[in-house]
């Protein structure tokens, strides 16, 4: 008898728990949504500015048998951590708000395609000037 009534105990601890997070899952589906992450686009002129978020979840959950308390609990936590602008000619940055180290580096980043396109043509230039430079008259 004592062997059925453990059995019966441990199975009601485990369908208190599961209802305990079936609960606490519903709730948490309840605040979160896409949106919560990648906000909705906002248009200014042209150009579309999207908001992006760091989303943090930490829940618990814990019950002893059906006769105590199960408890649990949550905390969910939302950091916006930039903002995408799509512009007019169809160009993505990425410009950060999350710490000023990284939106510097990000910033250099963005700058690398224009930078590229002005100094790859002088480069050529200089290239070919020594190529020639090598190269033998034909007298």
């Amino acid at each position: 008898m004592e062997a059925k009534d453990k059995r019966e105990n441990m199975e009601n601890r485990q369908a208190s728990l599961e209802n305990i997070l079936d609960s606490l899952f519903e709730r948490i589906k309840d605040v979160v949504s896409s949106e919560t992450i990648v906000g909705k686009p906002i248009t200014v002129g042209k150009a579309h500015i999207i908001p992006l978020s760091k989303l943090k979840i930490g829940f618990m959950a814990g019950s002893r048998s059906e006769k105590e308390i199960g408890a649990s609990g949550g905390a969910i936590s939302v950091e916006p951590i930039g903002l995408l602008v799509i512009t007019d000619e169809g160009q993505a940055v990425f410009h950060s708000t999350a710490r000023p180290q990284s939106a510097l580096l990000e910033k250099a980043i963005n700058l690398i395609p224009d930078i590229a396109e002005k100094v790859l043509p002088e480069i050529r230039q200089r290239l070919r000037s020594k190529t020639e430079e090598k190269l033998p008259s034909k007298e």
